[in-house]
């Protein structure tokens, strides 16, 4: 079984990685798709989402204190 996700390598041929809320994840792109993904709790996200679910997330807590 081949996954229809590939890992995004940058032009030296190590994964592109990107840092969203202090976390490090590897960028991940569907076949046929223009979109970058990210693995979280053992599923893909895209990534426009997942940097929006992290900083309201972020902000929600620090508007508690």
């Amino acid at each position: 079984m081949t996954s229809k996700y590939k890992v995004v390598k940058t032009r030296s041929g190590t994964s592109k990685k990107v840092v969203v809320a202090g976390v490090k994840k590897v960028l991940y792109k569907k076949e046929g798709s223009t979109k970058l993904y990210v693995a979280t709790k053992g599923k893909m996200m895209n990534i426009v989402k997942y940097k929006k679910l992290k900083s309201t997330k972020t902000t929600k807590s620090t508007k508690k204190r």
